[in-house]
């Protein structure tokens, strides 16, 4: 007995691809709403949300006219000390006044997470948060049409012969751009190329995300620019510190370097990570967790 079966077509297939995804999102919404409940987990909720605030202090003060590293840490550890007495309320008070020191209103801050710790931080959760209930799951814009990109010409070729390219029908709804502007997540935060330093921490800078730094960095005009640019690390457990050095190097070798095939005036694209260095734009530090999480 022959068995025939339908086969759905290719719009049939993303719509059911797409309602699975907002069931996942939806339950993942509810899943972090949980693990961040004070009244479930009141221990892990603070101490979760004080370590939170002493690295946001620390990266947002660091290298400033106020702080340096040193100063910086032993001021943090004294404010921190409240913490170990229960004085929680003055413990952010101390945490705030650090803050204070450095102008907020020149601090932007784009997360990649789901939560808001500080309020009086200029920040954007670029893919949602959980007070609005509207975060999102997606795939790198510039990617996905690569993905579907077609070759009709010569495959011998490459894309400055002959060759005449096209995109298949790329799924974009699956992408964080496209899901970005159908859930209204759009804000009137600015990239201005007068930046004096972008600080990067907790980002796995994975190429999902790269369009995003590709579209900070031709703000600021990387190149030509004047703006550093400090990537931060941290040890954790149950890995080698070393290996976590090596590999957030290796990672952001690779960032700089991809952006750097963006450039039309491709010996500017290849030299770029000599001269971010040669100019010391380009840095990467450890945060010192175990020092700034002493009383903690």
């Amino acid at each position: 007995m022959l068995n025939c079966y339908k086969v759905k077509s290719e719009k049939e297939s993303q719509n059911i691809l797409k309602n699975q995804l907002s069931i996942l999102e939806k339950d993942f919404l509810e899943y972090l709403k949980i693990q961040i409940n004070e009244t479930i987990y009141p221990n892990l909720f603070h101490n979760y949300y004080l370590k939170t605030l002493i690295m946001l202090c620390y990266i947002q003060c660091l290298n400033t006219k106020k702080y340096n590293k040193s100063n910086l840490i032993i001021e943090i550890q004294s404010a921190s000390m409240y913490s170990r007495t229960l004085q929680k309320d003055k413990f952010k008070r101390e945490i705030n006044n650090i803050q204070s020191e450095v102008n907020n209103n020149e601090t932007i801050c784009l997360s990649f997470n789901y939560t808001k710790v500080m309020k009086n931080l200029n920040i954007r959760n670029i893919h949602g948060d959980l007070d609005n209930g509207n975060i999102i799951f997606g795939i790198d814009y510039d990617k996905l049409n690569k993905n579907f990109e077609i070759n009709e010409g010569n495959s011998n070729n490459n894309r400055t012969g002959n060759d005449e390219y096209k995109f298949k029908n790329a799924p974009i709804e699956f992408s964080k751009s496209y899901r970005v502007l159908e859930n209204g997540l759009t804000s009137t935060f600015d990239i201005s190329s007068d930046i004096d330093i972008i600080k990067i921490y907790g980002h796995g800078l994975g190429k999902a995300d790269y369009s995003y730094y590709q579209s900070i960095f031709d703000s600021i005009d990387l190149y030509h620019g004047k703006t550093k640019v400090m990537f931060f690390w941290s040890d954790y457990k149950d890995k080698e510190k070393e290996q976590i050095h090596k590999d957030f190097v290796k990672g952001v070798t690779n960032l700089i370097e991809e952006y750097g095939t963006t450039f039309s005036n491709k010996d500017h694209g290849r030299n770029l990570l000599t001269k971010l260095l040669l100019e010391n734009r380009l840095t990467i530090e450890e945060i010192p967790v175990n020092e700034l999480f002493l009383n903690v």
